[in-house]
């Protein structure tokens, strides 16, 4: 059994640092190829490659993206860290709060994400604002169905 409270502390530093600076990689020592990622927005999955995919979808569309944690609570495996997001969409800021649920190995290495936030104040902009449309079309998170799939295969340099 490992010490809780020091992983859930180097867990939160993890998170304020990758989304200080949010990347493809900013998570690479903490995701591994078992980790399972569900929220909103984005699609569910596992692993590093695929997050690394993810969130590289999500910079496309809000290349400024970032996340404050805004508090923390951690019992045993799993830890509960409250964020703050900000980017700007479409010329404007946007802000919305989320909570991340987070079951952790005893070495600190994430078994599952569970993101919680309210999604409609983000897609309301991003429909709302023509400016970003083209990179959100672009980046396969366009709510229509096949749109991964054709922005995958018509995407240069993109793997399918």
């Amino acid at each position: 059994m490992g010490d809780w409270d020091a992983v859930h502390r180097r867990t939160v530093e993890t998170f304020r640092a990758g989304w200080a600076a949010a990347g493809p990689t900013a998570w690479d020592d903490f995701i591994d190829q078992r980790s399972e990622m569900v929220q909103p927005m984005l699609d569910n999955g596992t692993g590093a490659r695929f997050w690394s995919s993810e969130i590289g979808r999500a910079l496309q569309v809000m290349p400024d993206l970032r996340a404050d944690v805004l508090g923390w609570s951690g019992s045993g495996d799993r830890l509960f860290i409250q964020l703050r997001f900000q980017a700007t969409v479409g010329g404007r800021d946007l802000t919305w709060d989320a909570v991340d649920v987070l079951h952790l190995r005893s070495d600190g290495g994430l078994i599952r994400r569970d993101s919680f936030f309210d999604s409609v104040p983000v897609a309301r902009a991003l429909a709302t604002r023509p400016r970003t449309w083209w990179a959100w079309w672009w980046s396969g998170l366009w709510p229509w169905a096949g749109r991964r799939w054709l922005t995958d295969r018509l995407s240069p340099g993109r793997d399918a």
